[in-house]
């Protein structure tokens, strides 16, 4: 079986080395050459591999079908980059490696994110450089408020760690949770969207850990934000476009909202004079929350188990069929 990997030109490895490496030798698996020939790439190939869900063209999706290619495997989670009703239009099967593959990684970013604002170490480097011992004082994550929207795989391993560090956990999730699992996570109180309200006014952190679809797009907007706290810090390590940005400047700059720790923007990469980060309060990561050597090989495992399927003529696990 053949396979081709569509791979980023500045970020490759280790994501296209431990496909290989997991792979062992079983197939080949080509690296897409963008200066070559495309349609003698595509003789053979069963799979295609597309780092990210943002390397497929229609061009290049037109000849994968043209060629009869068996599978789309996005190696990452989120498809609001990939062009899933062309795909699937297209007749291709399409699968991802969905939460689960980088769910710790989410969890422990957003827990990084937390500390930095609970540990004030903005203000606590500039009592380094003035020489100021004892400034400033500092916050315990114990005994806060942490909301969650969404309580999918990221949440759940959001809340695993919350739990443990003493944090009173809410959460709010379109799908319905059996109440041994909200036990389990130690969730104080869960609902549906109608519970939005609720989970907004009591937090101290909100951490977001929903897809971006229709539907959540511009959810963190003027309206939820003037229902948050005025001492709360908003995390988001999802999509940019689930928070209206503007609504989120307006805000923090108001002081109505104490901070934001930000992974993610509307587009990217964020431009280094966004206005959100020019602000004191904010901290900013360059969408790395779930950039680990964990989540790397993880989803080359996904990948790989289903490079095996396909192999055996067994439907891939993970398959999207449906655009959101």
């Amino acid at each position: 079986m053949k396979i081709l990997f569509l791979g980023s030109s500045h970020n490759l490895n280790p994501w296209y080395s431990d496909v290989i490496d997991k792979a062992a030798g079983r197939w080949t698996i080509e690296l897409f050459d963008r200066g070559g020939n495309v349609e003698s790439q595509f003789q053979g190939v069963e799979v295609v591999v597309d780092q990210g869900g943002i390397q497929g063209t229609r061009t290049l999706i037109d000849v994968a079908a043209a060629h009869g290619v068996k599978l789309w495997q996005v190696l990452g989670t989120g498809l609001d980059h990939t062009d899933v009703a062309y795909i699937l239009g297209k007749g291709i099967p399409l699968a991802n490696t969905p939460g689960p593959f980088s769910a710790i990684a989410l969890a422990e970013h957003a827990i990084f994110l937390m500390l930095l604002f609970a540990k004030q170490y903005g203000a606590s480097q500039s009592s380094i450089r003035n020489r100021i011992l004892l400034e400033p004082m500092n916050e315990e994550l114990a005994g806060k408020t942490l909301g969650l929207l969404g309580f999918g795989a990221s949440g759940r391993e959001l809340a695993r760690r919350a739990k443990v560090l003493g944090l009173r956990i809410v959460a709010m999730d379109v799908a319905p949770i059996p109440e041994a699992v909200l036990e389990e996570y130690g969730i104080a109180m869960f609902g549906g969207p109608e519970q939005l309200d609720a989970v907004l006014s009591q937090s101290d952190y909100l951490s977001l850990h929903m897809p971006l679809t229709s539907k959540t797009r511009h959810m963190i907007s003027h309206a939820a934000l003037a229902k948050m706290k005025a001492n709360a810090v908003l995390i988001n390590v999802a999509r940019g476009e689930i928070v209206d940005e503007a609504a989120l400047l307006q805000a923090l700059n108001s002081g109505r909202l104490r901070g934001a720790g930000i992974d993610v923007f509307s587009k990217e990469p964020v431009d280094p004079q966004h206005p959100l980060l020019q602000l004191p309060n904010v901290i900013a990561t360059p969408h790395v929350a779930g950039v680990t050597f964990g989540t790397s090989r993880r989803r080359a495992a996904a990948v790989v188990e289903n490079l095996e399927r396909i192999a055996n003529r067994l439907p891939p696990l993970y398959q999207v069929t449906t655009v959101e």
